[in-house]
């Protein structure tokens, strides 16, 4: 059972989600693609990863993920566009 998910490219036949979930007593992190079948329901495809949620992984991916950011971005425009889930995140 997913504790959590969210989409986060929606096509019409096709999403990519980010899923929580728990697996013999472990939180993993799944990035997955999944695809529309005959009777309009969403499977997971076997295109993705899976990773297991400890500190270190969850460290290392925000920081991956806020240097990808902050080389496409300036500082300014991120915490623009962002501003309301910094603040959800520090609250």
């Amino acid at each position: 059972m997913e504790a959590y998910s969210k989409i986060i490219v929606s096509e019409p036949y096709r999403q990519v989600r980010l899923t929580v979930n728990e697996f013999r007593e472990e939180e993993y992190l799944h990035f997955r693609e999944y695809y529309l079948d005959f009777e309009e329901e969403w499977k997971p495809s076997k295109e993705g990863i899976s990773m297991a949620i400890d500190f270190s992984n969850t460290r290392e991916l925000f920081i991956g993920l806020t240097e990808i950011l902050s080389l496409a971005e300036s500082k300014e425009v991120i915490e623009e566009h962002f501003a309301d889930l910094i603040q959800d995140i520090y609250k």
